[in-house]
């Protein structure tokens, strides 16, 4: 009996596993890619090395290695989304210690 209920239990947390689409599964293996490289510095031509392409194939043969020039177009856009990210953060900043200032200064006047 406790047997039959693991094996059902099991079936059906397998069912209820969310599955990823082809497109969804390419962009996400796409940015690990990418942060890879770019957090371990390596060179663009990493997509067209041999090995690294037969340890890709090993590790998940349905995946289709994005070209240099992809990469580098990726890149780019990670570049300037990041960029505008850290010139929100710094802006939110200097308007938060603006304001903590100007709270101080209020102060002073008001004593």
């Amino acid at each position: 009996m406790l047997r039959h209920y693991r094996t059902s239990r099991h079936e059906h947390e397998v069912l209820d596993t969310p599955r990823i689409d082809a497109a969804s599964r390419k962009q996400m293996l796409d940015e690990a890619l990418l942060n890879f490289m770019v957090k371990d510095c390596q060179p663009l031509s990493i997509v067209e090395s041999e090995g690294f392409r037969e340890l890709v194939q090993a590790l998940q043969p349905s995946y289709v290695l994005p070209t240099r020039k992809t990469i580098k177009q990726m890149l780019a856009k990670k570049y300037e989304e990041e960029r505008e990210r850290v010139k929100k953060e710094v802006q939110q900043a200097v308007a938060i210690t603006f304001g903590h200032r100007s709270g101080q200064a209020d102060q002073k006047r008001h004593s």
